[in-house]
């Protein structure tokens, strides 16, 4: 009877142990998220699938604004961002940043306006709603507006108002003329009648959004968890990329809307994801190229500078030895 109890004990003993072992090598993570929208999907499907536990991550999503959420990178307050753009951009500009991987490679932005604005010249004199200065619906509508031979800074009032379901309540309300939108409030304006006037989508722009971006400093003396964390959301990117009923499931249940809006948005973003999460030396250089005209830098820093999808192409390799496939 004592060596029974003995052994039980000693049995206590091996689980507290191992379950304090797992403990310490869990590792807190904090990301900078602006929000739980379409493009944080990776990383949604990522947390809630568990697979970042199954990394050692306890990974906390911050929300932060767009462009604060990259400085909160640069100052070591988080470890990770996933707004690629804001990255990329203080990269060109000498920022100690690394864009590692990117969700999606062309914008799911739409400018709806009031029915009575037949086109893009019909904007002159009136008020626009964008998230805010710099962020990716920023830049799209400047460069669009440039395109149509309209001065932003002096044809239009361009409004930073925040928020998506912000901005369409501008709309509807008439606080503003139009507004740059993303769905679920694509759908919205849409119901409530207001012309869809420009799909960015389809007018050749390459932006990413979605990403992962950190410090150099990060990937010199902490590679291996870098590595960890990038492998998680890569186990992420396949998934939304792979399994649409799942993806909608995340969708549904981060954003708080049923499962057939969560299809709609699912539906209407997956044409402008990458690949693989990685972008071709092409595509880098258009886009650091593009970046850098519209922060109006006189120089594009070289791409290794800016980009590094080392990181991601170990991930692949890894889950493919694995043979690991996304479940439900």
């Amino acid at each position: 009877m004592k060596r029974k109890i003995g052994a039980i004990y000693c049995s206590i003993l091996v689980a507290l142990f191992a379950v304090s072992v797992a403990n310490a090598q869990t590792r807190k993570v904090r990301v900078a998220m602006p929000g739980y929208t379409i493009a944080g999907l990776s990383f949604l499907t990522a947390k809630i699938n568990g697979y970042y536990a199954g990394e050692g991550l306890d990974v906390e999503l911050i929300a932060m604004r767009a462009p604060t959420a990259n400085l909160a990178v640069l100052s070591g307050s988080v470890e990770f961002s996933t707004v690629p753009l804001l990255g990329l951009t203080m990269a060109l500009r000498g920022g100690a940043l690394k864009v590692l991987l990117v969700h999606f490679d062309k914008p799911q932005h739409v400018l709806f306006a009031k029915s009575e604005l037949q086109n893009t010249r019909a904007l002159r004199g009136k008020k626009i709603a964008v998230a805010g200065p710099g962020v990716i619906d920023d830049i799209l509508l400047r460069e669009h507006l440039a395109t149509n031979g309209i001065d932003a800074g002096r044809d239009v009032t361009i409004l930073s108002m925040g928020a998506a379901d912000t901005r369409v309540t501008g709309l509807i309300s008439g606080a503003v003329d139009a507004a740059m939108l993303i769905a679920p409030f694509t759908f919205t304006a849409k119901d409530a009648s207001f012309r869809e006037l420009v799909v960015f989508k389809d007018q050749g722009f390459l932006l990413p959004s979605g990403g992962i971006v950190a410090r150099d400093e990060t990937l010199r003396t902490d590679a291996a968890l870098a590595e960890r964390f990038v492998r998680a959301s890569v186990m992420g990117f396949i998934h939304s990329r792979d399994n649409r009923t799942g993806a909608i499931k995340v969708l549904s249940k981060s954003l708080k809307v049923d499962e057939p809006i969560a299809a709609k948005i699912y539906d209407a973003s997956r044409p402008t994801m990458t690949a693989d999460g990685e972008l071709s030396d092409d595509a880098q250089k258009r886009m650091a190229a593009f970046v850098a005209k519209t922060a109006a830098l006189k120089e594009v820093a070289p791409l290794e500078k800016v980009f590094d999808f080392s990181f991601i192409r170990k991930a692949h390799a890894a889950l493919h030895a694995k043979g690991w496939q996304p479940g439900s």
